[in-house]
C-alpha cells in the first residue's frame, strides 16, 4: 500500500466504529483465531478456564447493608449475571438462600440490548432504593433509579443516559451530580467538569451548580462520610491524575477548602481527619515523608492547627497500601517487601496504639476491611499465588476471627512453590520478583516461562491466586513470574515517581533485568521466555518489543498504549499526562517518543512473535493503539504479528465467563505455540 493511502488507512483505524476499520479488524480476528483457537490443547484449556470461572463453590463476595448482603454473580446460567441478596445469617451458611434482585440477562432479553452490570449505590440508611449503573462495554454507564422493595426500576425516577456522569445520594430526593451531557460539560480528558445539586422531578441540565472546574482539569466528583454524628459531604476537583483540591460542602451550600497538599489524599475517622502523603510535607516544626498516614482533629485542622499524629511511617521495605475503619478501630493494610499484613490501631487514653498485627506465611497477602461503620466487625481476605481466596469474619470487641468462606482450589498445588528473588537494574536499584514453579525445577534454561509486569500509576502487583493458570501453564511444565518494577507502588510513592515521565525507561530497564536474571539463573532462555502486560503494562510490552527483542520468544500486549505521540488525543488519554508527559510540549514529546513503540518500530529489526489485543468498546484506552501498531508492523513486512479485538468488550476485554475463557485460552495457546514451536 502506497504511503499516502496507508496514512489514510491508519486514520480510519483511529475511529473505533469506522466500517473500513471494522472490516480489517474482522480479517485480523479470523487470522488470529484460525491459528490459536483450534486443536485439542486450546479446547482443553478453554474448558478448564470456563469450569473454574463457573464453579459455584466460589466465594459469593458481598457488600453489607445493615443485616443484608448483596452479591453480583455470573455463571453458565447467568452469563451477564444476577444481582442478588440474602440475610447475613443465611450468607454464613454453606448454602445461602439468595433472592434475585435484578437479572441482567432477563433485562437484556426484555429490552433487546446488551447491558452489563457496573454496580449500584444504595440510599443510606434504609437502603430501600439504589442507583443502578449499566454499561454496554466501556466505562460510560446509563444510570437508573431502582426500588429495592418492589425490585423494579422507578418510572419517572432519576435517570441519566449512557455517559461518564457520576452521582451520589444526598437524600432521597436529591443527588450530587457530576454531569456529562456533551460539549461544554467535559474537561479535555473527557470527564465531567461541573458538580450540581439535582432535585427529583427536574432535568439534570437544570440542576443547581455547586462547583465548576477548569476544562484543563481532570474531573470533579463528590463523596459522603456517613459516620453517625460526623456526617460530611465532600467535593473533589482532580487537577490531574495525582493532584486535587478537596472541599467540605456545608448544608448551606458553602464550600470550605481542606488545605492539605494537592498531591495528598484524605478520609475521615470519627472526629479525625486522616491524610495520606504522596510527597514530603514540610511544616514549621516537622517534615513528614511521602507515604505517611497522619491524623488530626478535623475541627482543629480547619481552625489552622497542624499538630498531627503519625499513624504510619514508611521505611525501605514497608508501605501503606490502604486502610479501613470499624466503629472504634483503624485497619491498616501494609505491604512489606510486596507481601501484605494488617495493623489494627485504636485510641486508648488519648493515644493511638497498635493493638494487633495480622500476617500469614508463604507470601500470602491479607487485607482487612470493615463490615459496617456501626460495629467493630471486619472482613479479612487472604490469598497467595498458590492459595485461593479465604474470607474470614472478625470482631474486635471479643477478638474472634474465623474463616466463613473458601474459594475452591483450581489445581493441586502440592508440587509447586513460590520463591522471591531480587536482581539489580541498570542503575543498581534492587528489583524484586516472584517465581512460581515446580519444587523440582531443574535449572536447565529450557522451561517455558511467562513474565508479567505493569510498572505504572503506583499500582502494586502483590501475590494473587493464579487459578486455572495452574492447569493451563504450571502443570504443563511452565514457570510463572511477576516482576515488581518501578512505576508501581510496591515501595511507595518514591518507587512510583522513579519511573514517571522522562524516567519511564527505568521501568523497562527493571523488567528486562528480571528477564536477564531468569536466563542467568537457568530458569529459561530467550527463546522460551514470554512477556505479558496490559494497559500501561501493554506499553511496557511494546517497549520490550522495540528495545529488547532478543530477550523474548513471544510477547502478549493487551489493551495497550503504544502511540505516545498521540495518546492524549483519544478518549481519556489526556488524563494521563501527569504520568507520561504532554506531547504538545516539544521537550516532553522528545522523551515520549523515546518510549513510544509505534514511533520506534522499524522494518530493519527482527522482532519476536507478538499478539496484540484490544476491545472495540474500550472508551479508556483507544483500540487505535493496537490496531495501528499491527497495521504498521504488517506494512513493514513483519510476519509474526497478530491482533485480536473483542467487539463487545471495553478495557476489561471480556463481559461474560465464556468470553473470558476463550480469551485466556487463546493467549495461553499463542504462548505455547511460540515457545515450543508447535
Amino acid at each position: 500500500m502506497e504511503q499516502k493511502h496507508f496514512q489514510d488507512f491508519l486514520s480510519k483505524l483511529e475511529i473505533p466504529l469506522d466500517d473500513t476499520a471494522l472490516r480489517w479488524v474482522a480479517e485480523q480476528n479470523h487470522k488470529t483465531m484460525s491459528k490459536f483457537t483450534q486443536g485439542d490443547r486450546f479446547q482443553n484449556m478453554q474448558q478448564d478456564v470456563l469450569t473454574s470461572l463457573n464453579d459455584k463453590a466460589h466465594i459469593p463476595w458481598g457488600t453489607h447493608y445493615n443485616d443484608t448482603i448483596y452479591n453480583f454473580w455470573q455463571d453458565e446460567c447467568h452469563p451477564r449475571g444476577i444481582w442478588r441478596r440474602t440475610h447475613e445469617t443465611s450468607y454464613l451458611t454453606t448454602d445461602p438462600e439468595w433472592e434475585t434482585v435484578l437479572d441482567i440477562d432477563h433485562l437484556n432479553e426484555c429490552e433487546n440490548t446488551n447491558w452489563s452490570f457496573r454496580g449500584a449505590d444504595l440510599l443510606y440508611p434504609n437502603f430501600s432504593r439504589a442507583l443502578i449503573f449499566l454499561s454496554k462495554g466501556g466505562d460510560a454507564c446509563e444510570i437508573r433509579e431502582f426500588d429495592l422493595l418492589s425490585k423494579t426500576f422507578i418510572s419517572g425516577g432519576f435517570f441519566l443516559p449512557e455517559s461518564k456522569s457520576s452521582v451520589v445520594w444526598l437524600d432521597v430526593n436529591t443527588l450530587l451530580l457530576a454531569l456529562d451531557s456533551g460539549a461544554g460539560t467535559l474537561t479535555t480528558s473527557g470527564y465531567p467538569r461541573c458538580l450540581y445539586r439535582w432535585s427529583r422531578g427536574t432535568l439534570p441540565t437544570d440542576a443547581a451548580l455547586i462547583y465548576a472546574s477548569e476544562t484543563t482539569n481532570l474531573t470533579v466528583s463528590a463523596w459522603r462520610d456517613l459516620t453517625l454524628g460526623y456526617e460530611k459531604t465532600l467535593v473533589q476537583c482532580n487537577l490531574d491524575f495525582y493532584r486535587s483540591c478537596i472541599f467540605q460542602l456545608t448544608d448551606q451550600g458553602i464550600l470550605h477548602s481542606i488545605d492539605i497538599p494537592e498531591d495528598a489524599s484524605c478520609r475521615f475517622f470519627n472526629k479525625w481527619l486522616l491524610v495520606t502523603l504522596t510527597s514530603a510535607w514540610v511544616m514549621k516544626d516537622n517534615t513528614y515523608p511521602a507515604g505517611a498516614l497522619l491524623a488530626i482533629d478535623f475541627i482543629n485542622f480547619q481552625q489552622g492547627k497542624r499538630t498531627f499524629t503519625a499513624l504510619f511511617m514508611p521505611d525501605s521495605q514497608a508501605i501503606l497500601k490502604s486502610y479501613s475503619s470499624t466503629r472504634d478501630y483503624l485497619l491498616l493494610n501494609i505491604i512489606r517487601d510486596v507481601v501484605g499484613c494488617v495493623e489494627i490501631l485504636k485510641i486508648e487514653k488519648g493515644q493511638w496504639v497498635n493493638v494487633q498485627t495480622l500476617s500469614l506465611p508463604d507470601f500470602t497477602t491479607i487485607t482487612a476491611s470493615n463490615c459496617d461503620l456501626e460495629s467493630n466487625r471486619y472482613q479479612l481476605v487472604s490469598y497467595g499465588f498458590l492459595q485461593p481466596c479465604s474470607l474470614s469474619y472478625g470482631n474486635l470487641d471479643d477478638k474472634t476471627l474465623c474463616v466463613v468462606k473458601q474459594d475452591p482450589e483450581c489445581f493441586d498445588n502440592t508440587n509447586f512453590q513460590v520463591t522471591q528473588h531480587f536482581t539489580n537494574s541498570l542503575d543498581g536499584t534492587r528489583i524484586p520478583y516472584f517465581q512460581i514453579a515446580s519444587k523440582e525445577l531443574a535449572l536447565t534454561g529450557q522451561h517455558p516461562t511467562q513474565l508479567n509486569g505493569y510498572g505504572g500509576f503506583e499500582v502494586s502487583l502483590t501475590p494473587e491466586y493464579i487459578g486455572s493458570k495452574g492447569i493451563t501453564w504450571l502443570q504443563k511444565g511452565g514457570v510463572y513470574v511477576v516482576a515488581n518494577i518501578r512505576g508501581g507502588g510496591e515501595y511507595g510513592p518514591e518507587w512510583h515517581r522513579a519511573a514517571l515521565k522522562q524516567y519511564r525507561h527505568r521501568a523497562y530497564e527493571d523488567f528486562v533485568a528480571v528477564a536477564k536474571d531468569l536466563i542467568r539463573r537457568g530458569v529459561t532462555c530467550a527463546a522460551k521466555l514470554a512477556a505479558q502486560g496490559g494497559s500501561n503494562g501493554g506499553l511496557l510490552i511494546g517497549n520490550m518489543l522495540t528495545d529488547y527483542p532478543t530477550y523474548f520468544g513471544a510477547l502478549v500486549c493487551e489493551v495497550p498504549l503504544l502511540d505516545m505521540s498521540n495518546y492524549h488525543r483519544w478518549l481519556a488519554g489526556s488524563s494521563w499526562i501527569a504520568e507520561y508527559g504532554d506531547p504538545e510540549l516539544v521537550e516532553e514529546l522528545q522523551w515520549l517518543q523515546s518510549y513510544s513503540p509505534f514511533d520506534k518500530v522499524s522494518s530493519e529489526e527482527c522482532y519476536p512473535p507478538v499478539l496484540f489485543t484490544t476491545g472495540t468498546q474500550d472508551d479508556r484506552v483507544s483500540p487505535a493503539h493496537a490496531r495501528k501498531m499491527v497495521a504498521m508492523m504488517q506494512q513493514q513486512g513483519h510476519k509474526n504479528v497478530w491482533l485480536y479485538e473483542e467487539s463487545e468488550a471495553g478495557h476489561g476485554i471480556a463481559l461474560e465467563n465464556s468470553q473470558a475463557a476463550f480469551y485466556y485460552a487463546m493467549l495461553e495457546e499463542f504462548m505455547w505455540q511460540m515457545l515450543t514451536k508447535r
